[in-house]
């Protein structure tokens, strides 16, 4: 690769230099490649110094590298032995981790790598992050059984002692679960640490098991196992609130309770909304989106905002909701004639009006639409995006977008966006878009780095521009 370049160099200035355009995707399949060793080499340098945050500060390290930037002239395949020897040079740098640096001299590829840690009696198995899960899980059992033991002892023992106000606890594990297995006394101390409770720790010194400090406080199983009952039934009810959501000013328990069928026929009375004429193709006004230009390119494309986090059971029930309020619409904008059971296609049609043994059907989440039918010669294919809020993004899966391309321009199958806002509330509203793709209005549209993600601009009707 330099002897090509210095040839190209030498035959004048029309010849530029030639870079390999791979390099990135080449070191990152090394890293791939090297990634258990890599982290069998930060543990065990994390051990060795007694730092258990050492391995995270090498973690970073391995994570953030990308290469040298003169390996683009230098290479056309970059070699396994350089991506070592690189990160040698930036594992240098992180204090503590000079001590071990010999275990990675000397690496030409993979293989010399596995038998130099080998050689070294540096563990690769089991992967530090499934360590800490394991213990992270073994901890939160101990910890659930030292609270039923508490709570039996303060009843039972000192009722009319204050309880005393527990320690938060961290989701997010230490350092120190990614270096080995925790013994069962060191989970007994941290649960008790956890507890925070200095007199029923005294109490229970010198036990090393849960057995042993049941035994020690003169409790029974009984009275555990009752308290034990008393949780269980505080945590499924806390369970259940967080799949009780507000819909339309009702309750509604995801998993339990009022089916989705009543759900169905309940939204079925709301009101009719107000908004364009979905029936006469009158798409919500639209304002063009501003584009911050760039030079060499046409339009910048913007960072991929992050969604607020919602839980599974809320976002599934979002969805569920959007399409009930976009089938009662259809209905009402294009007729029962146009807009049957059958119109509904997607999956979520399972869980509110599923099909009769023997209707017919074509129900599935591979079309790119939630909604197909036949108005007035036209055959509309319908894509249903629905929130809790009054945002202006949407985000299209593989299928949509595969749907959305395919019907670009073509008369006899439009492709459309109903967009439900605010589901949940007794007053949704609705957005009866175009088909992004469509070239006539894609200046009303912005996608976004990182993902499928399609902004847009929504103006009043009164507005200009």
């Amino acid at each position: 690769h330099p002897a090509w370049n210095a040839a190209l160099a030498e035959l004048g200035s029309p010849y530029e230099t030639v870079e390999n355009e791979e390099v990135w995707e080449q070191t990152k399949r090394h890293l791939e490649e090297a990634t258990a060793l890599l982290r069998g080499f930060a543990r065990y340098a994390a051990i060795q110094a007694s730092d258990a945050n050492l391995f995270h500060r090498i973690e970073k390290v391995t994570q953030a590298f990308s290469g040298d930037r003169g390996w683009a002239t230098q290479w056309w395949e970059v070699p396994f032995g350089a991506v070592i020897n690189a990160l040698r040079d930036r594992y240098a740098e992180v204090r503590g981790a000079e001590l071990c640096l010999t275990a990675l001299a000397g690496i030409e590829t993979v293989d010399d790598l596995d038998s130099k840690l080998q050689t070294e009696g540096i563990e690769i198995a089991p992967d530090p992050y499934e360590t800490a899960e394991r213990n992270m899980k073994r901890l939160e059992s101990v910890r659930t059984n030292v609270r039923d033991l508490h709570q039996a002892w303060m009843e039972l023992s000192v009722p009319e002692r204050t309880r005393p106000q527990q320690a938060d606890v961290q989701d997010t594990p230490p350092a120190a679960a990614h270096l080995r297995c925790w013994s069962d006394a060191e989970l007994l101390k941290m649960a008790l640490d956890v507890l925070d409770d200095q007199e029923f720790t005294d109490a229970c010194d010198g036990c090393a098991t849960l057995c042993a400090i049941r035994r020690k406080l003169n409790l029974t199983p009984e009275a555990v196992e009752t308290r034990r009952e008393e949780r269980r039934i505080r945590e499924r009810e806390t369970e259940r609130g967080r799949r009780t959501f507000d819909v339309a000013g009702e309750p509604f328990v995801v998993g339990e309770g009022e089916r989705y069928s009543d759900l169905f026929d309940r939204l079925g009375r709301l009101p009719v909304p107000g908004g364009p004429s979905a029936r006469r193709d009158e798409f919500t006004p639209l304002a063009k989106v501003k584009v911050r230009e760039r030079q060499g390119a046409r339009r910048a494309i913007v960072p991929l905002l992050t969604p607020p986090r919602l839980s599974a059971d809320c976002r599934d029930l979002i969805g569920v909701v959007g399409e009930i309020h976009a089938y009662h619409y259809l209905r009402r904008e294009f007729g029962e004639i146009a807009v049957t059971r059958n119109a509904w296609v997607s999956e979520i049609r399972r869980k509110v009006i599923p099909p009769l043994g023997s209707e017919p059907h074509d129900v599935s989440d591979a079309h790119g639409f939630d909604f197909r039918f036949t108005h007035q010669r036209r055959t509309l294919h319908v894509e249903v995006k629905a929130t809790i809020a009054d945002d202006l993004h949407f985000d299209l899966g593989v299928s949509e977008i595969a749907a959305a391309n395919k019907f670009a321009g073509k008369r006899g199958g439009r492709w459309r966006i109903l967009r439900v806002r605010r589901a949940l509330s007794g007053c949704p509203e609705f957005d009866w878009l175009p088909n992004p793709f469509e070239v006539k209005f894609r200046e009303f549209y912005r996608l976004h780095q990182g993902g499928v993600r399609v902004s847009y601009s929504r103006k009043s009707v009164g507005d200009v521009g």
